[in-house]
Order: structure tokens, then sequence, then C-alpha cells
């Protein structure tokens, strides 16, 4: 069933076209934003705009005033995954809901470099051709959890990871570190298909598209 005012989600290689919930015509997809894609933007009143993904490298991001201005207005606004987590944490005392495990770790400071959400894309698809570093460190707390990987372990591969530049943290490359600081094979084929940022993404859709009714 479609919502009564439209939910606009700018998103990119967080959540890839074959990846996105089914919301029956509820959300309309947008890129990912940039400096002044939300302040162009013309809602009735109550609209929902979520944003996910925008670009932190190749051009400038929507600012925090951007932002605000939205929820000013009188939307609803949401984020998570990416520069939405950030911008989620940033605002969260202002208006704008952040939501999922990557919104969390930017508000607990675990995550405290922009980088850590960013990866070298495929020009032809979008989507990510390497490894975002927030995924790996989700992946490492879960192999933590379970006993198949070691503290010590995890924060060194996490250190060498954080020392490349985000275009070097490639698959291959975390494959070689992964083993060097002592993860068995199947973990790290386990840590490297880690996508926390997708699963974000994924489950505000389908939170925000299928609330679930009040008792």
């Amino acid at each position: 069933m479609a919502l009564e005012s439209p939910t606009v989600v700018f998103v990119g290689p967080s959540l890839p076209v074959h990846s996105r919930p089914n919301t029956g015509g509820a959300v309309t997809w947008r890129q990912p934003a940039s400096r002044g894609d939300l302040a162009g933007l013309d809602l009735p009143p109550g609209s929902r705009v979520v944003l996910i993904d925008g670009y932190l490298i190749q051009q400038h991001p929507p600012s925090p005033t951007e932002v605000s201005g939205l929820i000013e207005r009188g939307h609803e606004v949401w984020g998570c995954s990416s520069l939405g987590a950030l911008r989620a944490a940033e605002l969260r005392h202002h208006g704008m809901r952040g939501y999922g495990w990557v919104y969390d770790r930017v508000v607990d400071r675990t995550i405290t470099y922009d980088d850590e959400l960013v990866a070298p894309l495929d020009p032809r698809t979008g989507e990510a051709a390497g490894l975002f570093m927030a995924n790996i460190r989700y992946g490492l707390g879960q192999l933590i959890a379970a006993g198949r990987a070691s503290h010590r372990g995890a924060q060194t591969l996490i250190d060498d990871l954080r020392a490349l530049h985000f275009e070097q943290r490639t698959i291959r490359r975390c494959r070689a570190l992964a083993m060097a600081a002592g993860l068995d094979t199947d973990a790290i084929d386990e840590l490297l298909t880690s996508d926390v940022k997708r699963n974000d993404a994924a489950a505000l859709i389908t939170h925000i598209t299928n609330p679930v009714p009040t008792p």
C-alpha cells in the first residue's frame, strides 16, 4: 500500500538496484545526493526523505544546513549506512532520525573517519569496486562474537587497513592482510561478504514502508 505522502530515497552503492526491496511504488529512488539536491526538492508538507548515499569525494555532499532545511520545512528526514548515517549523527538532536549499525557506530565514535564509508566505484554500474571499511569492522565483530577471530587479530587488520588509502582497500589486499592477522580461509570469505551498509539500508526502507501497527 502506497504511503499518503511521498518518500524520496537518495541511494547508490549502499543499496544497488538488484538489492532494493519491493516497495510497491511507495518510494521514489534518486541517485546519491550532492550539494543542492535536497534544497531543490519540491515536496508536499510531511513528505519523507531518506538520505543513504551522497557524494563524499567526487562532489560536495549536502551540508548539515541543507538537511536541516528539510526538517524546518516539516519533512521527516532519515539517514543510514553512509553519508546518511553521518548527517543523522550530526543532527540527531535537531530532528533527523538515524537508523542501523553504521549510524550507531558513528554516534558512539567507533567510526570517526568519513573514508570508512567510501569505496572506489565501478563507473559502469555505480557499485562498489572495493571494500567499505565499515563492513570490515562489522564482519570482524561478528567473527569475534562467534569465537572465530581474536580481538588482537581483528585490531591488527583494522589498523593495517586504516593505514591504506580507501582506494587501496581491495578484496585481494584485505585477504592478504587478514591471513597475516591470523584469520582462516573460511573466516576471511565470510568477512569479505559482510555488508552491514546494505543490510542497514534495506532494513530502513522496509521499516518505513511497512510500519508495524501500534497495538
